[in-house]
């Protein structure tokens, strides 16, 4: 079988005066561990996108246009697709499935007192995982996570919520079988429940 292409959407910086397109290497290190090829997208050109199995919406300050874009496309066209943190407030922001409205997001600490960005550590928090996509996947009803976000999504009625915190705050969410998003970082986490995240997005990207 052929492995699949995974395109990863760039995260921007200005250094220098020059724009710097980013992607983690710890991404790109988890997809080819995992069994895919990875592909950096920092251009919504057509032709790379079509070339893509499945993709990658990364963490960072805030989501871009090529982001929207790459969901609406894999909404479409049945695609694979994992959001990473602000890749998952992406997600919860879908209006309906024609559009992104940029106001279903809102700070963390207007739900709880708990502090939900701590750098540099691995076990932060639990999350508590419901019936879907996510638990198929790890097999488990909790798990330790890292965390490093000020931001979350409210529940609009058009994702399912896949996994929660102790302190109600949303932590997994899905669009459809072969589109999750998750507010933590697995990328950085050296375990079989992040590799199994992965390679279930790998895996699906070679699936029609």
């Amino acid at each position: 079988m052929q492995k699949p292409i995974i395109g990863i959407t760039c995260r921007n910086e200005t250094i220098d005066e020059r724009l710097i397109f980013k992607v983690n290497q710890s991404i790109i290190d988890k997809i080819i561990k995992n069994g895919g090829i990875p592909i950096t997208l920092f251009t919504n050109d057509e032709s790379l996108i079509k070339i893509c199995n499945g993709f990658i919406i990364p963490g960072g300050n805030t989501w871009t246009k090529l982001d929207e874009q790459i969901i609406m496309y894999s909404i479409k066209n049945n695609k694979a697709l994992l959001g990473i943190c602000a890749g998952m407030q992406a997600l919860g922001n879908i209006n309906n499935f024609n559009e992104l409205k940029s106001d279903k997001t809102i700070k963390v600490k207007e739900i709880t007192n708990v502090n939900h960005n701590i750098k540099n550590e691995n076990r932060v928090h639990t999350v508590n995982i419901k019936d879907g996509i996510l638990y198929d996947i790890i097999k488990k009803r909790n798990i330790w996570v890292n965390s490093r976000h000020n931001d979350t999504v409210v529940n609009n009625n058009l994702f399912k919520i896949e996994a929660i915190s102790d302190d109600n705050v949303i932590e997994a969410i899905s669009i459809t079988d072969k589109i999750l998003g998750i507010q933590w970082h697995p990328e950085d986490l050296d375990n079989e429940d992040s590799d199994k995240i992965f390679k279930f997005i790998i895996e699906q990207s070679n699936k029609i």
